[in-house]
């Protein structure tokens, strides 16, 4: 990827998206400036953890701890409007998430997969209070509307029967057709 940060500076526009039925849907969030536009592929477990993350500063900011409530469920509406081409695109190996409080801005670096996650952040940006909400709750939403999990170990059920380790062999099990 590159040799030095991709610095965005504050952005115009950042939300999490993701591609494909569940199940086998990808993830990744869009980030905007005036003038360029980045695509960064993550895992559906980075995206819920920054969301995570995005609420927990939220909370330290306001003095309301994090509560674990669940977004609505269901179908999340398509992102419109985007590049067919990015300025900048690549599959994040690692996030990082702050705060300023000079600024009043979040800051988000992302290391490429490919780029040394101790050196410099591959792609870095600042984004509003405002901003960073409506980020946490879109990517909560996406993250949800996937397929629903066992609440026993947490597996995503696909439909048909489960066979789950927590049941400790307690359920009976199909034969293989």
């Amino acid at each position: 990827m590159a040799e030095r940060p991709i610095d965005f500076g504050t952005v115009t526009r950042i939300e999490a998206d993701a591609v494909g039925p569940p199940g086998q849907r990808r993830f990744r969030l869009v980030v905007f400036n005036e003038n360029l536009s980045a695509c960064l592929w993550m895992e559906k477990e980075q995206l819920h953890a920054l969301a995570l993350a995005i609420e927990q500063v939220f909370g330290e900011l306001t003095g309301n701890p994090l509560r674990s409530t669940l977004p609505p469920s269901g179908p999340v509406a398509p992102l419109r409007d985007l590049p067919r081409r990015w300025s900048v695109e690549f599959t994040v190996g690692r996030l990082g998430l702050g705060y300023d409080r000079e600024t009043n801005q979040f800051l988000l670096v992302a290391h490429d997969t490919e780029s040394d996650p101790e050196g410099e952040p591959t792609f870095r940006c600042q984004a509003t209070r405002p901003q960073m909400k409506a980020l946490s709750q879109r990517a909560l939403a996406l993250v949800y509307a996937g397929r629903p999990r066992c609440p026993l170990c947490g597996a995503p059920l696909a439909g048909g029967s489960h066979v789950c380790a927590r049941m400790n062999g307690h359920v009976a099990h199909e034969p293989d057709a």
